[in-house]
Formats: structure tokens, sequence, C-alpha cells
């Protein structure tokens, strides 16, 4: 009869250890390897992203914070549709640095906004004449042309 004790002991603690290792390894998500983006060490928030995670739907894009990571991984999130990134900027946003051929690398110590992320160091307003001369087209890649109403304010 103690023997018997025992072993039904034994057998439930050896079931109830394996639920509750199966209950940790059930905690922590599982990220499919196509996963566009690496993340971080550690439990990871899907919901932060995804507004369902059973589809891997994306929240809208509203619903994201502008912040120099996600500015790095923006394309991700515009290639699902451009209804995404239409609903808050007009097309034209987006060809403000995506105009040209070759794409502009963001500078993170300006700022969070797309538009404080440009490859221009604090004085460049002052020094960019120098680029200027040296390739006059350098400037239309981003900046449009000529006409362009920015370069207008001081270029009459």
């Amino acid at each position: 009869m103690m023997r018997r004790a025992t072993a039904v002991t034994v057998f439930g603690a050896a079931l109830l250890a394996l639920l509750f290792s199966c209950s940790a390894v059930s905690q922590t998500p599982s990220v499919p390897p196509k996963h566009p983006e690496d993340l971080p060490t550690g439990r990871v928030d899907c919901l932060e992203c995804h507004k369902d995670v059973s589809t891997g739907a994306l929240k809208p894009y509203s619903g994201f914070r502008h912040s120099s990571v996600f500015i790095g991984s923006h394309g991700t999130y515009s290639r699902q549709g451009q209804n995404l990134c239409t609903s808050c900027h007009s097309p034209a946003f987006c060809q403000t640095c995506h105009a040209g051929k070759e794409e502009i690398k963001p500078n993170v110590k300006t700022g969070d906004r797309p538009d404080r992320m440009a490859p221009h160091r604090g004085d460049y307003v002052v020094t960019h004449r120098i680029d200027g001369r040296l390739d006059p087209g350098s400037c239309y890649r981003c900046h449009g042309n000529k006409s362009d109403t920015r370069c207008k304010q001081c270029h009459k």
C-alpha cells in the first residue's frame, strides 16, 4: 500500500511539474522566422504593434509612436497598404525623402519626427552652400527642384 501511495505521489508531482513547465513555455510568444524586425530579448508584448495576434494584423498607423525605431522600420507598415500612411500624411509627404534613387539614411540625433531625421547637422543651413556648389543636384534628391517652396524662402 505504501509503495502505491509513493508511486501515485511521484506520478502526481511529475504531472504537476510538466503542467507548470508547459504553462511557462506557452507564456513566451513565438515569433515567426519571417518577422520583419529584430525584437528585444525577453518577454515581448505582441499587442504593442498588432491588433490581432492570431492573424498578425497590425494596428492602424496612428496607433504607433513615431520614435526613431519606428522611423527606421516604417517601410514594413507602409507596404501593408498606402491607406495606413495616408490616413494622416499626404502622398507628397513620403516623396520628401523617397523621391530620389538613393535612400536617405536617417540621423537619429535630431529627434523623433520624420521631417527631422534628415542627414544634416544642426549647422547645415549655414554650410549647405558648399554641397550645393559641389553637386547642385544633390539637394533635389530630397527637396524636389529649384521651385521647391522651402528653397524659395531663401533662394529668391
